[in-house]
C-alpha cells in the first residue's frame, strides 16, 4: 500500500495557482470557451465597447466623418473562499487503493494534490452554476433570489438589469412541442426573429440553452421527423446558428450572443490567491484535513443591445 505523508502546507500567490486554478478554470463554460475569460483581474476592470466610425475617400484635408463612440462597463470581482473539512480515513483509503494500480491509477501520486483535485471538481460546479444562474431565478425571471447560486451576479442577472432591448417574455415552463405559448420551437423562432442586426447571419452568433431545454428541442425534432438519428445532427443548430449547452445554464431560457460579449473575470493568475492544507492530526488529533482556498470571481456583459433573449417571466 502507498505511504502517506501529512503536512501543513500554505500556498500564496503564484504558488497557489496549481491548486486554485483547476477549481475555477475547469468549470464547463470556461473550459470550453463558452464565454470570454479574464484570469488576471485585480478587483475590477473595464470592458470597452467601440462603435461608430466610418471610412471616406482620401483627401488633403482633415474633416471628421462620423464619430467613434467608446464606452465601457465595469466587471467587479467578488471575494470568494472554500472551507472544506475532509475525513482522511475515508478518502485516503480510496486514494491508497487507486495507487495500487501504479501508472494506471488515474489519480495524483501525492495525497495533498489528490485532495485538491477532489475539492476542485466540486468548486468548479459551483462556479459554473454562478456564471449563468447567480442571483437569477429562472422560474420567474427575477434577480431577487431563488436561483441556483448567489456567490456573485451571473450573466443572466446582468442581462435582466439591462433594458431588455431584444427580449421576448415567456409564460410557463418550456415544452417539447410547437405550442404557441410554451413550445421550444415557438421560443427558438421568436429568439431568431428578434436578433439584433449585429448577430443576424453571423457565424459567431451562438444560441445558449440549458441541457434540459436542449433535450426538449431534440424530442421535438425526433417527433416531427420520426427519425431520432436525423434529429441528433439537426439539434446542434437552429436555422444555421450553433447551439451551446453550458452545464450551468438556466432552464426555460434562451440567449443569443457572441462569445466576446460575455465575460467571466477572476484573479487566479495574480498574487492574490491562496490555498492551505491543514492536517488536524498534528494539532487536535482528529483524522481530518481542512482545505482553504481564497480567490475572486465575477461576470459581466459588454452590450445588452447586441443580444437577444427569450426567458420565462412567470
Amino acid at each position: 500500500m502507498a505511504d502517506m505523508t501529512f503536512t501543513v502546507s500554505n500556498y500564496a500567490g503564484t504558488a497557489a495557482v496549481p491548486f486554485v486554478a483547476p477549481a475555477i478554470l475547469s468549470a464547463d463554460t470556461i473550459a470550453n470557451g463558452y464565454c470570454s475569460v479574464l484570469d488576471n483581474v485585480r478587483y475590477k476592470t473595464n470592458l470597452r465597447k467601440v462603435s461608430g466610425g466610418t471610412v471616406e475617400a482620401r483627401s488633403c484635408d482633415f474633416a471628421a466623418n462620423g464619430s467613434l463612440d467608446i464606452s465601457d462597463v465595469q466587471l467587479t470581482l467578488t471575494e470568494l473562499q472554500v472551507n472544506e473539512e475532509i475525513c482522511n480515513h475515508e478518502l485516503a483509503q480510496t486514494w491508497a487503493a487507486a495507487q495500487m494500480r501504479g501508472n494506471y491509477a488515474g489519480v495524483p501520486g501525492d495525497y495533498e494534490q489528490y485532495l485538491a483535485q477532489y475539492v476542485a471538481s466540486r468548486v468548479a460546479e459551483d462556479v459554473e452554476k454562478n456564471i449563468w444562474r447567480g442571483n437569477y431565478n429562472h422560474t420567474d425571471g427575477s434577480t431577487s433570489g431563488g436561483g441556483a447560486g448567489s456567490l456573485f451576479g451571473s450573466i443572466m442577472s446582468a442581462y435582466v438589469a439591462g433594458a431588455g432591448t431584444h427580449e421576448v417574455p415567456a409564460a410557463g415552463a418550456f415544452t417539447a412541442d410547437a405550442d404557441a405559448n410554451t413550445g421550444i420551437a415557438t421560443h427558438l423562432a421568436a429568439l431568431v426573429a428578434n436578433l439584433p442586426s449585429a448577430l443576424i447571419g453571423e457565424d459567431s452568433t451562438k444560441i445558449y440553452m440549458s441541457r434540459k431545454s436542449f433535450q426538449l428541442y431534440f424530442q421535438f425534432l425526433a417527433a416531427n421527423n420520426n427519425n431520432p438519428v436525423l434529429a441528433t445532427a439537426q439539434a446542434k443548430f437552429y436555422l444555421g446558428y450553433e447551439i451551446i449547452t453550458p452545464a450551468g445554464f438556466p432552464n426555460d431560457t434562451l440567449l443569443a450572443s457572441r462569445v466576446d460579449n460575455l465575460y467571466f473575470g477572476t484573479n487566479v493568475l495574480t498574487d492574490h490567491v491562496e490555498a492551505r492544507f491543514i492536517d488536524l492530526r498534528n494539532t487536535t488529533g482528529a483524522d481530518l484535513t481542512r482545505i482553504l482556498m481564497m480567490f475572486d470571481g465575477g461576470t459581466q456583459i459588454v452590450d445588452e443591445a447586441s443580444m437577444a433573449c427569450v426567458r420565462r417571466t412567470s
